[in-house]
């Protein structure tokens, strides 16, 4: 039973698969754009503790 379900499974992938290339997709013409830092943006700066150890040059 397994094996037909697994079989209707495959043919019906295929069948989407065939009208999908048949009718040729729809390509969006999405116009893409290099991403700029917003000032909305959290930033995530580090914040001095006394965990983190010394800094400067005694950082060893």
């Amino acid at each position: 039973m397994k094996e037909l379900a697994a079989l209707g499974a495959g043919l019906a992938i295929a069948a989407v698969a065939v009208l999908w290339f048949a009718t040729g997709p729809v390509v969006v013409n999405a116009e893409i754009k290099p991403l700029q830092p917003s000032a909305d943006m959290p930033a995530f700066r580090p914040v001095p503790t006394e965990l983190a150890g010394p800094t400067g040059r005694d950082n060893r």
